[in-house]
Order: C-alpha cells, then sequence, then structure tokens
C-alpha cells in the first residue's frame, strides 16, 4: 500500500512536509496509509471522506471555519493526513492550520503552486493499481505453487509448506481430537493441542491463540491464529497460523484462504483413499480369523502390503481405554501405527474393526523383541495424541500366516486384559494371559456350537418354551462368584426362587453344580453360547473373542 512517506520522495509532486505539523516530527506519521485521495473544500467534509484518505484542500473554507476545529473533524473522521494546495492569494501554509494539524495529529504537507491536485491523484491511482497488479500476481504465484504441490503428489504437508512459506510462518494442522495432523516449525504442546480441539468442538470462528511452546513456535513470539476448516457437520480440523489475526493482512488472508481450499481437496482425497485401504486392510482379519480355507488368499493380501506372509510375523492390538470410545481417529491412529513400524524398518497392514485397530508386521527374518516395539509404539502414539489413552495387547510371534489366527486372538485377549486391570503397564503381552477365553477363542465356532448345544440345548429350549430366566439366571450365580443372595438380589428374586430354577437346570442338564467337573463344563459352555451372543460388539464383549453366530440352542 502506498504511504504519506512514498508521496513525500515522489520527484513529480515536490510536496513537503511542513515542520512541527506530523508529517515530519510526529514518530510513524510517514507510514501511515494512503487508500485513496479526496479534494474538498468543504467546512466539514465529514461526511465524504473514507477511512485512510488523503484529504487535498487549496483552503477556501477558511473563510467559514477555524483551523482547529478543521483538523480535529479531519482526525476523527480518520484522514490519513492534509495537503494543502498553495496558490496565488495563498501563498503560504496558514500559521494556524499547522498548530492544529500538530494539535490533532494529523500530518501536514504542501504542495506547490505550479501542481496541480490532478498530479497527486494520478500518482495514488497509479500506485494503487500497481498494488492491486502485485496483489494479483502474488495470487496467481501462490497458486500455481499450490498446484504444482498437489500434482507432484506432495499432499498435505506440501500445501502447508506453501502456506507457510507465504509469509514465513510456523503452522500446524490439528483435528477435533486434539492430534497434530502435520506441522511446519510449529511445535504445539499438550496444552496448545487441548486449547485447539475445543475451539474446534466450539464451532467457533478464527480467534487467537497464546501458544505455550515458547517462541520458536511462532514468528512473532508465542501468539498465532486458529482458523477452524469447515466440514459437512461442521469443522473437524483446524489451521494454526503462527501470527495473531490483527497482524494478517488482507492479501495474506486471501493466500490462506486459498490454501485451506487446496487442503480441503487434498483431505478429502486422503480421505477416500484411506476409505479404500480401510476397506481392503479391514478384509485381512476375516482371512485371519477363516483359518485354513482362505490361507492363499491371505497370503497374496499380505503382500499387497508388503509383508513376507512366510516369515516370522508380529500381531499388535491397540485398543483405546475404558475412557475413550476411538480406536483411530479417523484413520490417522492406524497412519500414526503404520509410521512407527516403518520408521524401525517393519512393513505392516493395519486394518481397524471399529473396537480396535491389529497390526499384523513382518519381523523380517529378526526376532525383534515384541514388549519393546509395543512400548516403542505406545511412546509413538503418546506423542501424536498426548490426549488419548491407548492400552497394546502383544501375541507370540507367528511362524508365517497359517498361524496368525492364535497370534491375533493372543493379542486381542491380552489388549482386553490390560484394560481390565485399570491400573498397571498399557502394553500386555500374552505371557501375560490366563483365561478360559483365551480357549474358547482359540476353537472353531461349530465345535463352540456343538459343546454348548449338548450342555445346555435342554435348558435353551425349556425357557423358550416357558419363559423362563434359567440361563440369565445361571450365568448371575456364576458372575457373582456362586453367592445366593448377591444373585437373587441382582435378578430381583427370593433366594429360594433362585435355589429352585438352579435346581431344575441342573436336572435338565444332568450336571451338579456341587461337582467340580460338572461346574467346569457347565461354565465353559455358557461363555460359549455367550460368545455368540453377548461378545459381539456389546460393551462388554472381550475383542479377543472370535466373532461368530449363536449356537442354535
Amino acid at each position: 500500500m502506498l504511504r504519506i512517506s512514498d508521496l513525500l520522495g515522489h520527484p513529480r509532486l515536490g510536496l513537503e512536509a511542513v515542520d512541527g505539523a506530523g508529517a515530519g516530527s510526529g514518530e510513524g506519521d510517514g507510514d501511515r496509509l494512503i487508500r485513496w485521495v479526496h479534494v474538498t473544500e468543504l467546512p466539514d467534509p465529514r461526511p465524504y471522506i473514507g477511512e485512510d484518505e488523503l484529504v487535498l484542500t487549496n483552503g477556501l473554507w477558511l473563510a467559514e471555519e477555524d483551523c482547529s476545529t478543521y483538523a480535529r473533524r479531519l482526525a476523527s473522521a480518520g484522514a490519513s493526513g492534509l495537503v494543502f494546495g498553495l496558490r496565488a492569494a495563498t501563498p503560504a501554509v496558514p500559521d494556524g492550520l499547522a498548530a492544529a494539524c500538530r494539535e490533532a495529529g494529523l500530518p501536514l504537507l504542501r504542495l506547490p503552486i505550479d501542481v496541480p491536485f490532478t498530479a497527486v491523484t494520478q500518482v495514488v491511482a497509479t500506485a494503487q493499481a500497481e498494488h492491486r497488479q502485485r496483489q494479483l500476481l502474488d495470487a496467481l504465484r501462490h497458486s500455481d505453487e499450490l498446484t504444482s504441490t498437489i500434482s507432484a503428489g506432495h499432499g498435505l504437508r506440501g500445501v502447508l509448506n506453501v502456506l507457510a512459506g507465504l509469509r514465513r510462518v510456523p503452522v500446524a494442522l490439528v483435528d477435533r481430537l486434539g492430534e497434530c495432523v502435520d506441522a511446519i516449525r510449529c511445535p504445539l504442546s499438550a496444552d496448545d493441542l487441548r486449547q485447539v480441539a475445543a475451539y474446534i468442538a466450539d464451532g467457533a470462528q478464527e480467534r487467537p491463540l497464546t501458544l505455550s511452546g515458547g517462541s520458536e513456535a511462532t514468528s512473532g513470539g508465542s501468539e498465532a491464529t486458529v482458523i477452524p476448516i469447515q466440514g459437512v457437520g461442521g469443522p473437524d480440523l483446524a489451521i494454526v497460523y503462527g501470527r495473531h489475526p490483527r497482524e494478517i493482512g488482507a492479501a495474506e488472508r486471501d493466500g490462506i484462504e486459498q490454501a485451506i481450499r487446496f487442503l480441503t481437496v487434498e483431505l478429502a482425497h486422503r480421505q477416500a483413499i484411506r476409505a479404500i485401504e480401510t476397506r481392503f486392510a479391514g478384509e485381512i482379519l476375516d482371512m485371519v480369523l477363516s483359518g485354513p480355507q482362505r490361507s492363499e488368499e491371505l497370503a497374496a493380501r499380505l503382500r499387497s502390503f508388503g509383508v513376507d506372509p512366510d516369515g516370522p510375523l508380529g500381531v499388535f492390538a491397540v485398543l483405546p481405554d475404558a475412557e475413550s470410545r476411538e480406536v483411530s481417529g479417523a484413520g490417522r491412529g492406524a497412519d500414526a501405527i503404520t509410521r512407527f513400524f516403518l520408521d524401525q524398518g517393519f512393513a505392516s497392514v493395519v486394518p481397524g474393526s471399529g473396537q480396535d485397530a491389529v497390526a499384523i508386521v513382518g519381523l523380517r527374518g529378526a526376532r525383534s523383541e515384541l514388549t519393546g516395539l509395543a512400548e516403542g509404539l505406545l511412546a509413538a502414539l503418546g506423542r501424536t495424541a498426548p490426549r488419548r489413552r491407548v492400552l497394546i495387547g502383544v501375541g507370540r510371534v507367528a511362524e508365517g500366516h497359517q498361524n496368525l489366527r492364535r497370534s491375533l486372538v493372543q493379542a486381542r485377549e491380552a489388549s482386553q486384559v490390560a484394560r481390565s486391570r485399570r491400573q498397571g503397564s498399557q502394553v500386555v503381552s500374552f505371557a501375560d494371559v490366563g483365561s478360559h477365553r483365551l480357549l474358547l477363542a482359540l476353537l472353531d465356532p461349530e465345535t463352540l456350537s456343538d459343546f454348548a448345544v449338548s450342555v445346555l440345548g435342554p435348558v435353551a429350549e425349556y425357557d423358550l418354551a416357558h419363559r423362563s430366566d434359567l440361563l440369565r439366571s445361571l450365568d448371575a450365580f456364576l458372575r457373582s462368584g456362586m453367592r445366593w443372595r448377591e444373585t437373587a438380589l441382582s435378578l430381583h428374586v427370593h433366594v429360594n426362587t433362585l435355589r429352585n430354577r438352579l435346581t431344575k437346570l441342573q436336572s435338565l442338564t444332568g450336571r451338579d453344580l456341587g461337582c467340580a467337573e460338572d461346574l467346569v463344563d457347565v461354565f465353559l459352555a455358557l461363555r460359549a453360547y455367550r460368545g455368540g451372543e453377548e461378545y459381539r460388539g456389546g460393551e462388554e464383549a472381550p475383542t479377543g473373542e472370535v466373532e461368530r453366530p449363536s449356537p442354535p440352542l
């Protein structure tokens, strides 16, 4: 933009600052912007003066208004300065006007008699045109950079690099969970991420943010601007731009908005690719759990992700703790897991089930210490998403893809053990797991169904025919640790009613609940039966259980 100092130095105009009137002595007066010029001889030109306009006058109003009132009016209207054009009748600037402008803090310039006002107008118009041309060229150059970046496949980081290079400021992209998707010279602390996530959740518009990351976080100290990126249902992400809103000019803001449009396109493209990859990877879990019949298909699918199906394979189940319901942060958790193993030199595939994320890792013949790898993964996820706590279960090394099912069950059961403990290590190995559920999960669904029917089939048929609650009563009795009174209270029945129900159940099954061997049969049969109906996505369902239809009881 044109400034007063530019006019003072222009050779065609011969403008001079009137001594003591502000332009020559007032600090920063030469830096005042000039948006346009306005020629007027009105005693009160305020209704016609715009912000940052330079007023040009010959002083014909002097006969009607005093200098002090006139100067105050110009200053209150936001005029950038006053140019007094000398003429034969007034060959010098009136002393009263100079003093009035000095008092009002209004820069006062003197225009020679032989220079018309049109010359000043032409200079300002030319400067404005050149400024708009530069803005347009900058915008086109910026657009070309963004287009080239996307075309070259540089993705989100490429767009952020262009945005950061616009004024060489730090930039970060943060999602609604408080995860830093990517950053350019913009370290964000956990507190910073929490604040940004809160701003996104509020659905707020652009707002300033004081970063706790320190002076290295932004070019101007620790101030930045949070700019939400609107999604279909509201903002899902936000740009953290390392300048305070008041420091962002119009051209810079246009560049930011342009970059955000490219970011939106790239995000949509990335989400589409992720959806395809997730579906493609997700089928791997079905193949693993299906057993030998899909072995060849599983081997081919692992190879497509760069994992050697015939070498040693590690399996890690990543599960949110009980306080969280989100596993992968809209797919970025899976990206973080994949990136971690890639950084360690291991190819991997990370299918998600909706309850957990499973990493199948090709160990390249090197028998790495799996628990140590899991600890490293936990630390990496903590840096990516400091607001979320995850648990990791580790299975035994699978010797080839044919043995993946057992390792998968072990890893998932270990993660469930970590969740049930609530305290202690967030990484649990299969060696720490001792549970009947692990044994049940390793059996095929048909065998489990046959066993459940052979033991509890008559009871299920009786419940169906008489609308009774024998199975539910048995389940409550076993869960309570075989405490009669506690079970009766939970079922809202009398203790004698509970005794009668379990007596009937014993007669139907031919099992005595007082006999350890019979009790084990009934307990395992009930767990196998419940494995088909309560462990299929339920709140308490352990992901170590194999999803299977309920036995035909």
